[in-house]
């Protein structure tokens, strides 16, 4: 499940991904290889727990250690938030139970609202010190984000083709559909003049 949300101004898309845990269950195990995957794509991971189970049982917390410090080992250089949610059920001889586990806990209540502006001005953070960029560009704009996302496709099926020897008239289309996207950024759309430089040396097919 994915949505999208403007925090101060900024654009951000957040993705509900199945849990993580041991399974032999083929379904749920290839939901699970999914949230690994989109892991690697995120730029910042928040690991929500549902604070309510974390007591019930002492191998629950170590479970929770575990899965944390893997996230962590394999995404080093992004940053990871641990959050906890249904603060409103735990008590403080609760919160020092779970302390003596984990480290850097943020506490959260969906219900009652408790720790999510903290959240956001966590994230707004990230942000600011340029933890989220993977370059110098930050696209804030949601049309933009999503024009953009449709124009790399575009771009990686010109890609296969060069890689497949595919005839440029067929790459052309393509590139046209990706010209689109970006023009719908720009404003201005200028597929012919373009395509005439690009493909200034070989036979379009019309």
């Amino acid at each position: 499940i994915e949505d999208e949300i403007a925090i101060g101004g900024i654009g951000f898309r957040f993705i509900d991904t199945a849990g993580i845990r041991e399974t032999e269950d083929v379904i749920e195990g290839m939901g699970i290889k999914r949230t690994f995957e989109k892991i690697e794509q995120a730029q910042v991971i928040l690991l929500l727990v549902d604070g309510s189970k974390l007591l019930a049982d002492d191998q629950k917390l170590k479970n929770i250690v575990l899965e944390y410090e893997k996230i962590k080992n394999q995404n080093p250089q992004k940053p990871l938030v641990l959050l906890i949610n249904k603060a409103d059920t735990l008590s403080e001889s609760d919160k020092e139970i779970i302390g003596q586990y984990l480290n850097n806990i943020n506490y959260l209540s969906a219900k009652t609202g408790q720790g999510v502006e903290e959240l956001k001005n966590s994230l707004l953070e990230f942000v600011n010190t340029g933890a989220l960029r993977n370059n110098e560009t930050i696209v804030t704009n949601t049309r933009h984000y999503n024009s953009l996302l449709k124009a790399l496709e575009e771009i990686e099926k010109v890609q296969i083709g060069m890689k497949e020897n595919l005839s440029s008239d067929l790459m052309a289309i393509d590139v046209r559909e990706a010209l689109y996207h970006l023009g719908e950024i720009t404003g201005q759309v200028t597929n012919d003049e373009l395509l005439g430089n690009i493909f200034a040396n070989f036979c379009i097919g019309k």
